[in-house]
């Protein structure tokens, strides 16, 4: 016979759990507390109707005293503490409620068991090249086989009218999930083109519906400057916050980020022959039209006329034009592609991982990105497990981890300088990216004494070094991908996860930056944004900003603030600045005054957020004078614009035409309105 008190305590936990695991947080912590609560709810249901209704003996044929009204609590107050009742609604509807719940649980923690996503096809463009693109391929056949071959076909995307070209054939198996990865070789710098597949015996296949569209890169090697804009971000998992399991594919980041990208509608003002009198029906249309949750997306596309009946455009559509935002050349995938660990821990297998894969790329949100834009993926702990430091060991689970990140994600990127190697560089014009691996070679903290640690290994310092000192002087801006934060404001679990545990070769790395205009470091990992400056030794150093945006679609802790504002005096360095002071007699006098400032600062801090990315825009079309402008959006909106006028580099920028004598013909008749297709 239990308390009756006890199954609303039990309900209480139950439903405070499973708000924090579906709606703030997928904790570890929830997936055995949340079957004990359940548990413990119907045990304690259960004892308590049996004491309710055990009564002492009375004497025959003599009716039992009614419960009186007082005694049972309000049928709103039982439903929302989980009170038993003599009344069977408030009972039946605590059931319903505490048990939804909990296959709510069961759902988000057990959806990549119940829909492993076995048949998803899909292709997306990888590194992007002046001459050359990769193109990764999953295409599953459907006969009970295991092996199968498609055939890339492709053209410019304005050749109206000229053949498809026949491209490589990629060859796909079991073994490897359906998956694998291509090079299209042999194409023009900065131009569009398009793709299908067929079969090897060149019957056209149902996927795509319609041509996948890319852009080739411009040729750095002209000299010219750029003006292209790309996003960044990390950390996904599908259907989080919970919504529903008919939400199970929904990544409401990308949602979002398509929408974002997405023309918006601009209402034209009709021509004013005379200033008419003010009056409710002739005020002009509002300039713009986007209120606060109107849907300003593209119009759907008029229905081939096999299909319903299309209905005329009104009038006062018709009259209406569109701006088309800056549309991104490719984004940078920050890490955390996959949470392999959260909520639970599926084990080091092959299918463990790769159907992790399957089911981001299963997503109907993240498919609206991937068809059309170009995307460079870093992988981070939770492609492995978490906090994951490998120490040049390469042990479990790595090794599964990391073939099933190179199947779907890693083999698309840049090649490595070192074969097998995760870390990459490549250049968009005049502008230059490293991406380093913190992952495979970070030492183990605990093995290691704090000068002998390393983040990144020999091997990869020395490549980076190599990078920095190529493109100090020639690329306008440099962008470091650190999958994990460059700075050491972050507390908690970061000072041993970030670079803040490798203090040393940090240090190694910015007295190297400082020397060098126009560094960027961009990371990811906090489910936060931060905008970082640090300071070097001396006022002729170079400062160096770190971005670090994320999550895409994950969870961001409310309450909680971990980022120290700045380093302290502990961490600072010295910086004059000039006062101005005005004297009755002598007038104004100009005083130097040298002050300490912090070495690493915040200059925006925004915590909130499930979804976020910046979108970073960059001109150098002046090389004199290039410019930086930050977007950062959150939850789908504009939180935080930052524009930064850079360095000018000193480096030559005179065009190697001599080395790209048939780009340098092909701009020069394009200018002269000759495009391709006319010359052959």
């Amino acid at each position: 016979m239990g308390h009756p008190l006890l199954p609303a305590l039990f309900a209480s936990l139950l439903r405070a759990v499973a708000y924090v695991f579906l709606q703030v947080i997928p904790t570890r912590l929830a997936v055995p507390a949340l079957p004990l609560l359940y548990i413990g709810y119907l045990a304690s249901l259960s004892a308590t109707t049996l004491a309710t209704d055990e009564v002492k003996p009375v004497e025959k044929h003599k009716p039992l005293p009614p419960l009186p009204k007082s005694e049972d609590p309000n049928p709103l107050v039982a439903v929302l503490t989980g009170l038993k009742t003599r009344s069977r609604l408030p009972n039946i509807t605590n059931v319903v409620i505490n048990t939804a719940l909990f296959l709510a649980s069961i759902d988000l923690a057990l959806n990549p068991l119940v829909y492993p996503e076995n048949d998803v096809t899909f292709t997306r463009i990888g590194a992007v090249y002046p001459d050359a693109a990769k193109i990764v391929v999953r295409y599953p056949t459907t006969a009970n086989e295991t092996m199968n071959k498609v055939q890339i076909l492709y053209k410019e995307a304005l050749a109206d009218g000229f053949a498809w070209k026949d491209g490589p054939v990629v060859s796909l198996s079991q073994e490897n999930d359906w998956v694998n990865v291509t090079k299209l070789t042999g194409l023009w710098p900065n131009t569009e083109y398009e793709y299908i597949f067929a079969s090897p015996d060149g019957i056209f296949l149902p996927y795509p519906p319609k041509p996948i569209h890319f852009q080739t890169f411009p040729d750095p090697r002209l000299g010219v400057g750029s003006h292209f804009k790309f996003l960044v971000s990390s950390c996904i998992t599908p259907n989080f916050p919970y919504r529903g399991p008919h939400e199970r594919s929904t990544i409401t980041g990308f949602d979002l980020l398509a929408k974002s990208l997405a023309p918006k509608r601009l209402v034209q003002e009709p021509p004013v022959t005379e200033a008419p009198a003010p009056s409710p029906e002739n005020l002009p249309e509002p300039t713009v039209c986007e209120p606060e949750g109107a849907d300003c997306t593209v119009p759907p596309a008029p229905q081939p006329e096999n299909e319903a009946t299309v209905e005329p455009i009104p009038a006062s559509e018709a009259e209406e034009s569109w701006i088309t935002p800056m549309l991104p050349k490719f984004m940078l995938f920050l890490g955390d592609f996959i949470y392999a660990d959260v909520p639970i821990y599926f084990g080091d297998s092959d299918d463990a991982y790769t159907r992790l894969y399957r089911r981001v790329y299963a997503s109907p949100s993240f498919r609206k990105v991937y068809e059309w834009l170009p995307m460079f993926h870093v992988y981070d702990d939770h492609e492995v497990i978490n906090n994951w430091g490998g120490d040049g060991q390469d042990l479990a689970p790595y090794p599964k981890a990391s073939r099933a990140f190179s199947l779907y994600n890693g083999a698309a990127n840049y090649d490595s300088p070192s074969i097998g190697d995760h870390y990459f560089n490549f250049t968009y014009a005049d502008v230059a990216f490293f991406v380093m691996d913190t992952r495979r070679w970070r030492s183990d903290l605990d093995k290691t004494e704090p000068v002998e640690r390393t983040m990144l290994g020999e091997r990869q310092i020395e490549a980076f070094s190599e990078w920095v000192a190529k493109v100090n002087n020639t690329a306008s801006f440099k962008f470091i991908i650190s999958s994990v934060p460059f700075t050491s404001l972050w507390g908690h679990d970061a000072q041993k996860d970030s670079w803040g545990g490798y203090a040393d070769e940090k240090a190694q790395i910015l007295a190297q930056l400082h020397t060098v205009p126009n560094v960027y470091i961009l990371s990811g990992d906090r489910h936060e944004f931060a905008a970082i400056e640090f300071l070097g030794k001396d006022e002729n150093s170079y400062p160096v900003t770190e971005l670090s945006t994320s999550p895409l679609n994950m969870f961001y802790i409310p309450f909680v603030r971990t980022l120290n504002k700045d380093s302290g005096a502990e961490d600072s360095v010295v910086r004059t600045r000039t006062e101005v002071e005005l004297l009755e007699e002598e007038g104004p006098v100009v005083r130097t005054v040298e002050e300490r400032v912090p070495r690493e600062r915040v200059v925006e801090y925004i915590a909130e957020g499930n979804v976020k990315w910046s979108a970073i825009e960059v001109d150098t079309r002046n090389k004199t004078r290039p410019v930086l402008r930050l977007e950062t959006w959150i939850d789908g909106k504009v939180a935080y614009e930052q524009e930064t006028v850079g360095t000018p580099v000193k480096g030559s920028t005179t065009a190697l035409i001599s080395l790209n004598m048939p780009f340098a013909i092909k701009n020069v008749l394009e200018k002269l309105g000759l495009q391709s297709k006319q010359w052959f």
